[in-house]
């Protein structure tokens, strides 16, 4: 009987402990139930008093430590919350909310590389989770790292719904990656936020911008009106309003807003320019010429405005007019390839050939960079302004190297400079070191261009003419040449081919100023992209 005795004791000792652990167990559940309650409810001192006696009978309790962090990030005391996520993981390294939150609250910190860092562990764990997701596209997004930000907000699954930044973040990814279909029908697919605060508006505003920097002007349409509509005296929200209606060829929309704004008493030159042009498309000529004269009071020393107002006097046959407002242009800017040059073209258009072609050759030498895109040496050569000491130096490359059709071709425009004529040695020099320019290299515009100067100077209009249209066929934007053609077929008495290459020439005028009004969208920053996270 003793034994049994004793058998029955040690199994009562048993039980003894496992109903006090039981009840030590249910106890600390208890605690930790009423904490998290007192959390959520925002009581965040009476929570962490509970957590605080949890942790002083159970220091490496899991769900404390973390409870504890969550608390403390609720009540913005963020180094004292990291400090309970980490002690946490000194327990466990892989404990995922832990690592999640830790990260969050790096990320609120601007520490990317250690949020990065405990995102991507707790990402082997939950491979799937979206939230992970969520903030690794984001840290990729905000370096830059466009392909990774889209490997993982693409799986970032509701934030995409709930979070427009998150949203746009994506969107733009695709676009810097040159995936410009999965951004459009990503934005076909555009969740519907509801009503939009004024961080909302500043989002929209961003990701018009992006679209608009990237000519996508319909589509950044919707995004620039929701903008608007929640800040109607944004300045330069409605300036990129305006350009991307004008863009779009929706000229009364833009002359509305963009009146809202010089209503307003805003004026400068640029939106001048722009409130003209959307004048112009809409047949409000007059309006149109009053603005950009206007224009050109505000900003006397800017040359758009006065070439702008010159090609819209030519375009009505207004000559006269035209080169009035470009003489006023050139006493601020005096060496102006751009007024001269526009000065050519409406002279040529008057039939005032010799005149034309004095102003085209000037233009020429005053930005010889127009002419020699291709060759920076060339212009290194030119900029230096000692053509003397150009040529010498590019006979003396010649010697060593007689098979590049580089300095061939910049000797040959060095010798034109320099004022080379017919029958002096310097001229003969310089049409040979084009022709044989040409043969190394048929390929380079400018040479032929330039070989056909001199035949016309020598009174060899067909030859030049073959030059000339080989230099346009070549490079058909390259303006010298149509100048050129212009002025050859009207030595061959073809006036309507030389009116046929003078228009083409206005034509590239019109494409380059607007080429030129495309870099006008101001890219004003939004709000930071992504909002503060919650801890979970």
């Amino acid at each position: 009987m003793m034994p049994n005795l004793r058998l029955f004791a040690d199994v009562m000792v048993v039980l003894a402990l496992i109903q006090a652990v039981t009840n030590s167990s249910a106890q600390t559940s208890n605690a930790h139930t009423q904490a998290e309650t007192l959390v959520r409810q925002g009581e965040f001192d009476q929570g962490l008093v509970l957590l605080k006696q949890i942790l002083e009978n159970d220091p490496r309790n899991l769900r404390a430590l973390n409870l504890a962090g969550i608390a403390l990030t609720s009540k913005g005391q963020l180094p004292e919350a990291n400090q309970q996520y980490q002690r946490a993981l000194d327990v466990d390294p892989n404990f995922v909310p832990a690592l999640k939150n830790l990260a969050i609250n790096e990320l609120t910190q601007k520490d990317l590389a250690g949020a990065r860092k405990h995102l991507a562990t707790a990402l082997k764990w939950t491979p799937t989770d979206p939230t992970i997701h969520a903030y690794l596209g984001q840290i990729a997004y905000e370096r830059q790292n466009f392909a990774l930000a889209i490997t993982h907000l693409s799986q970032a699954g509701i934030h995409l719904k709930q979070n427009p930044a998150m949203f746009a973040a994506l969107v733009e990814s695709y676009l810097e990656t040159k995936q410009e279909a999965k951004a459009l029908e990503l934005l076909g697919k555009r969740p519907d936020w509801g009503p939009d605060g004024p961080a909302h508006g500043r989002i929209q505003f961003h990701l018009a911008n992006v679209l608009a920097g990237r000519q996508l002007y319909q589509q950044a349409i919707p995004y620039f009106e929701s903008a608007h509509q929640k800040f109607p005296d944004s300045d330069d929200l409605a300036f990129n309003l305006g350009l991307s209606y004008v863009e779009t060829k929706q000229f009364s929309q833009a002359v509305q807003v963009l009146r809202e704004v010089v209503d307003r008493g805003h004026k400068t030159a640029e939106l001048d320019n722009l409130l003209a042009e959307a004048y112009e498309g809409n047949k409000q000529t007059q309006e149109a010429i009053n603005t950009l004269r206007e224009a050109t009071q505000l900003e006397p020393e800017d040359e758009d405005n006065y070439v702008d107002l010159a090609a819209l006097c030519t375009n009505y046959d207004a000559f006269d007019l035209g080169l009035e407002i470009i003489e006023i242009g050139l006493r601020h800017r005096p060496e102006s390839e751009r007024l001269i040059f526009q000065r050519g073209v409406i002279h040529a258009m008057q039939s005032q050939f010799d005149i034309a072609e004095q102003d085209f050759q000037l233009a020429a030498r005053l930005a010889p960079q127009n002419n020699m895109s291709h060759v920076a040496l060339g212009i290194s050569y030119m900029q230096t302004g000692d053509l003397a000491k150009a040529i010498t130096s590019l006979r003396q490359r010649i010697n060593q190297k007689s098979n590049d059709s580089t300095p061939l071709y910049l000797l040959g425009e060095a010798l034109i400079r320099s004022g080379a004529k017919p029958d002096e040695p310097t001229f003969i020099e310089a049409k040979n070191a084009l022709e044989r320019s040409i043969k190394l290299n048929s390929k380079f515009p400018a040479s032929r261009t330039d070989l056909a100067k001199l035949y016309l100077r020598e009174n060899r209009v067909d030859d030049a003419l073959f030059q000339l249209e080989k230099a346009r066929a070549l490079d058909p934007k390259e303006k010298s040449a149509y100048s050129q053609l212009a002025v050859a077929y009207r030595h061959k008495g073809n006036i309507q081919q030389a009116n046929s290459m003078l228009k083409i020439l206005n034509q590239l005028n019109d494409e380059e100023r607007t080429q030129n009004k495309r870099q006008r969208v101001r890219l004003v920053k939004a709000e930071p992209a992504f909002s503060p996270a919650k801890p979970e």
